[in-house]
């Protein structure tokens, strides 16, 4: 082998291993998921891929699955239920939003009553799909928009459950 075979097979590496670190760092990464809250939607040790542009250019839409960190640093992964601004209620395991019933097809199971809130302005509130084993916004409150890490709409593996 000569030098400039090798010099041009370095370059191309060191050029893609440039493009992977601006393409993870910047538009997506992979996520892990951590116990069962997202059960059956999502299953722990379940690996998602994060959109990290989404919510650059656009907000969080009621449903979306996303990754967010907490004040103390720990990554979670949580549907979004209430959007800023709005009024939020759960009475007798119906999800109301401003006063209006909103369907949530994607729950095997009911959800406890809670005190009528109002969503701050830069917040979302998060839960689980599997409520009765998710600490979410009914625990740590509502999440900064500032602080989610991306949508993860897509499961990667294991690609069949």
């Amino acid at each position: 082998m000569n030098k400039k075979y090798i010099r041009n097979k370095l370059l191309v590496f060191i050029v893609a291993c440039i493009c992977l670190f601006v393409i993870r760092s910047y538009f997506f990464s992979l996520g892990k998921v951590d116990g069962e809250s997202m059960y059956p939607t999502l299953n722990d040790h379940d690996y998602v891929l994060l959109d990290k542009v989404s919510y650059k250019i656009g907000e969080p839409k009621r449903f979306d699955i996303i990754m967010f960190t907490l004040p103390d640093n720990s990554v979670l992964i949580k549907r979004v239920i209430g959007l800023p601004g709005e009024i939020l209620e759960y009475k007798n395991n119906t999800l109301y939003i401003n006063g209006s019933i909103v369907k949530e097809s994607f729950l095997k199971e009911g959800t406890e009553d809670f005190e009528t809130m109002t969503i701050p302005d830069d917040g979302i509130f998060v839960m689980g799909d599997n409520r009765d084993h998710s600490t979410d916004s009914r625990v740590f409150g509502t999440v900064p928009v500032s602080h989610i890490l991306g949508e993860s709409s897509i499961k990667i593996w294991p690609l069949i459950d």
